[in-house]
């Protein structure tokens, strides 16, 4: 439980000073990027 709640506390770490750009957020979050649906989990 400590090293999932560690790995979530390091995710604001990525951007503090400016929005993600759309490599970082591809690396981070694929999902949202997927073209079929049954990839993305919304």
């Amino acid at each position: 439980m400590t090293r999932l709640a560690s790995r979530f506390g390091r995710a604001n770490i990525i951007r503090r000073d400016r929005p993600l750009t759309t490599e970082e957020l591809y690396c981070t979050v694929p999902s949202v990027f997927s073209a079929e649906k049954h990839e993305s989990r919304s």
